[in-house]
């Protein structure tokens, strides 16, 4: 037995558009401010930081020799549409918004990857040396 689709579930793609649309400015203004490794400290936990990925989740893959760029683009490409399939089915607000955040999110990095090979990265997280 299928599952009805939920009625409006593509009204959750405007939250996803807004936020690859905010993930794009963020990372031009940071682009505009700061070069490769430039630092600023805006805790004693968390800087912003220029830094391009050309890997997955911390550099997985970085100096893979260039193939990776397709390959994660293609498991991007993948999350997405079953992202949209989870969506479309839908679940709680909670449930939806969580979805839509992690589309919007891959969206945004899926972009970077295709367009200039890399996913442009700025958030530094630290505590302690880690």
């Amino acid at each position: 037995m299928g599952v009805t689709p939920s009625p409006n579930w593509w009204r959750w793609l405007g939250v996803s558009l807004a936020l690859i649309v905010a993930d794009q400015a963020t990372k031009a203004a940071i682009l505009a401010a700061l070069g490769p490794g430039e630092q600023i400290v805006v805790t004693g936990f968390f800087s912003l930081v220029l830094a391009y990925n050309t890997g997955a989740a911390f550099s997985f893959l970085a100096d893979a020799g260039g193939w990776q760029r397709w390959f994660f683009a293609g498991i991007a490409i993948a999350a997405s549409i079953f992202l949209l399939w989870m969506l479309r089915r839908g679940g709680s607000k909670v449930l939806c918004l969580g979805v839509t955040l992690i589309l919007g999110g891959a969206l945004g990095n899926l972009w970077d990857r295709i367009t200039i090979g890399r996913v442009t990265d700025f958030l530094l997280f630290h505590y302690a040396g880690w």
